[in-house]
């Protein structure tokens, strides 16, 4: 081998150990959230008419100071409960506080407390109310008489809250509660009830952790703006400005979601700001300022979402929130996949048994080209072999000539009828499939039907398997049958016999991809290692197929 041929060598080695190296990273566990920081002013966000971009700049504040807190407004919790969550709502702000989800379990274990979209570490938005020459609280003291423990009945529930201001200014802020629905609505009344025209505008301000820590772990900023989905998935460096029609916007992980949806039309805008090194952002909106004469009122609305993404129950809440998923990049055929996932399921009702099918579905259905890609290879491999006592001889020959060793081999191959990338050729019915596969993946990937659940030994499918540590490394056994199948499969696999010293170097690199996969695959949900592990199984059982079909020769 000469040197070039070495160092490239020592060169995939090297990048072999850093993509390792990269994923430990990658899949490392996610930090901490912090407790929210005081999030900034919020700051005018208008977008001209018609404009669809995203923008960094400065934001603006305006001069309006808020009146502070004082301790006379009274804090009352009132707890709302569904067939679906349990919310919490502060008087002071009128805000969601806290959203249990019911029929979700943040873990696996059969005390687990449920789900928590809102808590005091993932706040909700706020909603600020300016007056122009008014001093207004940032969150406002809201009174409420009722009862402070609610059942969301078949007909509904409706949250009443006002807040009167000395000098004739008044506030009702109604929350709507539905039945079987993850969504509430919300409308703000201003009753200007001074004698002169005021002047107002309704903000909105929602700060929580952006970070990203893998496939596993993030918690991510998502926004729809003129019909174009936005994620922030890593800690800002500078304020971001999306300016357009914001269809909707809020904070998320892989399986659940917070939204404001504002159900107003027109052009609005919305910023992200960062609010410190590790991943705290603030997120605002505005309502386009509004006039009220005296003894007059305007009323606002919005719709909120809290709870899993869900296409069904995000589709309900409207405004396409069901764009909210992360469908990766096959985009149309990974819904398509979630589909024949949740359909093969009704029939097994063990999502770990329904891979396994959909696995062997898929190759039925591609194994003709499946077959014709391996029977082209194992030619090629044939004819090459019958060619490597003249290709070793011309290797001899004029070893210390690369250039004319490489043109006489090709005017061997020529005259033989033998083009040695012909075995690409066979690969192409291989290329068809790809995108199917890649579907697949990512419906596995992001999938919240497979969250928690089990199969054999495995307790979550949607989370990286996990038996016991060794030495502080977690011990996973279907990673390792993945790669053991995988190297089974590559031995059988036809490999084109040796000709250039590139070929061959080729030939030894790919002998480490088993390895070099495992690793990068160890901290995949164990979904996804499962059906790749069935998937080898099954090339495995093909290509012995194959080989019957099409002896060795030559040699």
């Amino acid at each position: 081998m000469n040197s070039d041929l070495k160092k490239n060598y020592i060169l995939f080695l090297v990048l072999s150990v850093l993509v390792i190296v990269g994923y430990s990273a990658f899949f490392a566990e996610a930090p901490k959230e912090k407790q929210p920081a005081k999030i900034d002013q919020p700051a005018s966000a208008s977008a001209a008419p018609g404009k669809t971009s995203e923008e960094t700049g400065s934001m603006q504040e305006l001069p309006t100071e808020f009146e502070p807190i004082r301790s006379s407004y009274a804090s009352k919790i009132i707890k709302v409960k569904s067939d679906l969550y349990t919310a919490e709502i502060d008087t002071l702000g009128g805000r969601v506080v806290g959203w249990n989800l019911a029929e979700y379990k943040k873990t696996i274990e059969s005390d687990s407390v449920p789900v928590e979209v809102i808590n005091e570490g993932k706040k909700s938005f706020n909603t600020i109310l300016r007056v122009k020459n008014e001093k207004m609280p940032e969150l406002i003291p809201f009174s409420y008489n009722g009862s402070t423990n609610l059942v969301v009945g078949p007909d509904g529930l409706n949250v009443n809250l006002v807040w009167k201001k000395p000098g004739g200014l008044a506030v009702r802020k109604t929350i709507s509660f539905y039945p079987g629905k993850y969504f509430i609505k919300e409308n703000l009344e201003i009753l200007n009830g001074t004698q002169r025209q005021i002047n107002q505008k309704v903000y909105v301000s929602w700060e929580n952790t952006v970070y990203e820590s893998g496939s596993n772990s993030l918690y991510e900023f998502i926004s729809m703006v003129a019909g174009d989905v936005n994620r922030t998935k890593k800690p800002l460096k500078e304020t971001k400005m999306f300016n357009g029609e914001i269809n909707w916007f809020g904070f998320g992980d892989k399986y659940f979601l917070g939204a404001f949806l504002p159900e107003i039309g027109g052009d609005q805008g919305l910023y992200l700001q960062p609010l410190d090194a590790k991943g705290l952002a603030g997120a605002g909106f505005s309502y386009p300022q509004q006039r009220i004469a005296a003894g007059k009122s305007y009323k606002v609305g919005w719709k909120s979402y809290f709870g899993p993404k869900n296409e069904p129950d995000l589709r309900e809440a409207g405004y396409n929130l069901e764009k909210s998923i992360d469908y990766g990049y096959a985009g149309v055929l990974t819904k398509i996949a979630v589909i024949a996932l949740k359909f093969v399921n009704d029939f097994f009702s063990n999502f770990g048994i329904s891979i396994i099918v959909l696995t062997v579905l898929l190759r039925v259905i591609f194994f003709p080209l499946t077959v014709k890609s391996m029977k082209s290879m194992k030619a090629v491999q044939n004819k090459m072999k019958k060619l490597k006592p003249e290709i070793d001889a011309l290797k001899e020959k004029y070893k210390d000539d690369k250039s004319t060793q490489q043109a006489e081999m090709m005017k061997l191959y020529t005259s033989n009828n033998i083009n040695p990338l012909s075995s690409l050729g066979g690969c192409l019915p291989l290329l068809i499939q790809l995108p199917v596969f890649i579907a697949l993946y990512f419906a596995l990937l992001y999938s919240i039907d497979l969250r928690h659940s089990s199969f054999l030994w495995v307790n979550d499918l949607s989370q990286p398997e996990h038996l016991f540590d060794v030495l502080g490394i977690p011990f996973r056994i279907l990673p390792l049958l993945m790669g053991v199948s995988w190297f089974l499969s590559q031995r059988l696999t036809p490999m084109t016999a040796p000709g250039s010293e590139t070929m061959e170097l080729q030939m030894k690199l790919m002998q480490f991809m088993p390895i070099i996969f495992t690793v990068m695959f160890w901290g995949l949900p164990s979904g996804l290692i499962l059906y790749w592990t069935v998937s080898n199984i099954l090339s495995v059982g093909q290509q012995l197929y194959i080989n019957r079909q099409v002896p060795e020769e030559g040699g």
